[in-house]
């Protein structure tokens, strides 16, 4: 990120690597933050939701792309093994502390926190195996299945059964992928 600010010219940038559950973050004068999937992978969204009400100007911005229905996400026709793998992915990430429907919080803590929701816009896809934005679900399952094995949620044989399907559907002209639903919400702190 820090070369790429740099080829950009970009000098009023700084970037911090942090805990964001157990580090501060740093008091700054921030025009706005923006948050993309971080709710569902904090075990306490309120803390986080907390920290940025504290450390964020009147005015400034809050811009949240978080999943609000993750069981959204399906494929056409159906592949009745990337089911098992999404409620898979959904039942480690809340055994984890996390919520995949990280959205539905904010509702209730951005107001809690001094913020007001200025608009909420759904963000779901319906998109063919030929299109660009496939590749982000299905690269997701391919670097996931790996985790859920050393999990051991799953076994080889149901990863390599979760390939062929998506294999199968990738060459199926006629198939359609159904993103899972994202929430784009932007808060003005008041």
């Amino acid at each position: 990120m820090e070369q790429a600010c740099r080829a950009r010219s970009l000098a009023n940038v700084k970037i911090h690597q942090l805990d964001l559950m157990t580090d501060e973050l740093p008091k700054e004068n921030y025009d706005f933050s923006w948050c993309r999937w971080v709710m569902s992978f904090v075990n306490d969204p309120a803390v986080l939701i907390r920290k940025l009400g504290d450390v964020m100007r009147t005015g400034s911005v809050a811009i949240f792309h978080e999943y609000a229905h993750y069981e959204t996400w399906h494929f056409f026709p159906r592949l009745a093994n990337q089911e098992r793998f999404r409620e898979h992915v959904i039942a480690t990430w809340r055994e984890s502390g996390g919520e995949p429907d990280g959205a539905v919080a904010l509702a209730t803590l951005l107001p809690a926190n001094s913020f007001a929701v200025r608009s909420a816009r759904p963000h779901q896809f319906c998109v063919r195996p030929t299109e660009y934005m496939w590749q982000w679900p299905a690269t997701f399952i391919e670097t996931y299945l790996p985790r859920l094995i050393e999990m051991r949620r799953i076994d080889q044989q149901f990863a390599h059964q979760v390939r062929d399907e998506l294999s199968g559907a990738e060459k199926n002209s006629n198939a359609v992928m159904i993103t899972p639903l994202v929430l784009e919400i932007v808060a003005e702190k008041v």
